[in-house]
């Protein structure tokens, strides 16, 4: 079986990096053994703001907490019909792939998160539904610039879908515009993280996408319900959280033993559980480097 180790999203800067920084923590990343790395997110305050900021009909608000560990500095309020005028992910690709020879991934919020970590606050939008479509169709245009500048790997991350496992259905009929897009060029990871998804694992297994991304740091219903079903889709699993202190690597051996017991594809990813940026830098690269450790 190919292990492939990867990078979640985000890992910790002090500023925006100068180029020669940037390089510097996508050589680190090669060298802690990943085989598919990220930009690291600089300069993103959270996996929200930055993707909803740059669109016609958003301002900032105050502070927020969103469920599992999620903390915006500045709300989006959504006033308006949304608009996007231009790429929003797009130059940090390519300033990125251009500093590597790795395989660059870009991680971001799908339109589902999107929707409900916004405050709406205009009669454009009834619900978060009807705002999550619209967003649906804005980041399906961002996927086609992605692949079209040389994305191979996307990874789109639904946290928000743990809140209200019932929307499964929702969910995949507004990931499929982003999958579409992607247009069996790049490899597209669907993941969650920041609950135990056991209850809602099968439904996950739904969603569309290549690679479907659990996070399995101590969360043990889904552990299990892994372990006893295997997997419909090949899993990006993640093993190890954002904590400071690492789990010993034979207990993380044991459990990625474990959750393979009945998995029958040819390829499993390994990854931390969720973006690392509240690490320092040395945390973030034992983190990555415990993940090779495992193969």
């Amino acid at each position: 079986m190919r292990i492939v180790c990867a990078n979640h999203g985000a890992l910790p800067f002090a500023a925006a990096p100068t180029d020669t920084a940037l390089g510097a923590a996508l050589r680190a990343q090669v060298a802690a053994g990943l085989d598919v790395v990220t930009d690291g997110q600089p300069g993103w305050p959270d996996p929200i703001t930055p993707l909803l900021a740059p669109l016609d009909g958003v301002r900032l608000g105050g502070p927020h907490r969103l469920p599992f560990g999620l903390a915006l500095a500045r709300r989006p309020i959504v006033e308006a019909k949304l608009r996007r005028h231009r790429p929003l992910l797009v130059d940090a690709f390519r300033r990125a792939a251009a500093l590597t020879p790795a395989p660059l991934m870009v991680t971001l919020s799908g339109p589902y998160t999107l929707a409900h970590a916004a405050e709406i606050a205009t009669t454009a939008y009834r619900h978060a539904a009807d705002l999550a479509a619209d967003l649906a169709a804005l980041l399906a245009q961002e996927v086609t610039a992605l692949v079209a500048a040389g994305a191979t790997v996307l990874q789109i991350d639904e946290p928000l879908a743990l809140a209200r496992p019932d929307d499964a259905k929702l969910l995949r009929t507004l990931l499929e515009p982003l999958v579409d897009a992607a247009g069996g060029t790049a490899r597209v990871i669907v993941t969650t993280y920041g609950a135990d998804a056991g209850a809602c694992y099968a439904q996950l297994n739904t969603l569309p996408g290549d690679v479907i991304g659990v996070d399995c740091a101590g969360h043990a219903a889904v552990i299990e319900a892994i372990a006893e079903t295997g997997s419909g889709k090949p899993l990006a699993l993640g093993l190890v959280g954002d904590a400071p202190r690492l789990e010993d690597r034979g207990v993380l051996r044991a459990r990625l033993d474990r959750l393979l017991a009945r998995y029958i594809h040819d390829e499993v990813w390994l990854q931390p559980s969720r973006g690392l940026a509240g690490l320092t830098p040395p945390q973030a690269d034992a983190a990555l480097r415990l993940l090779d450790s495992l193969r």
